[in-house]
């Protein structure tokens, strides 16, 4: 396990804070996928958004990785 830095506290997260945005995206595809089966038209659509929102974040972290601060 690697040290903390001499000057920053270490910072303890529960599970929680972890794996709380991951379970968001897994539910809004979980989601996506069931609109895409259930119908067309409006249903299409939503399944597109919500299907479409990992590669938006992965996108949008890329991005702010290779953004100095």
């Amino acid at each position: 396990m690697a040290t903390p830095a001499p000057n920053q506290p270490r910072v303890h997260r529960s599970a929680w804070d972890v794996f709380r945005i991951p379970l968001l995206v897994d539910v809004a595809c979980g989601l996506g996928l069931g609109f895409a089966l259930v119908g067309d038209g409006v249903w299409d659509g939503l399944s597109w958004l919500a299907l479409s929102l990992p590669i938006v974040l992965t996108i949008v972290c890329w991005c702010r990785a290779n953004d100095p601060r």
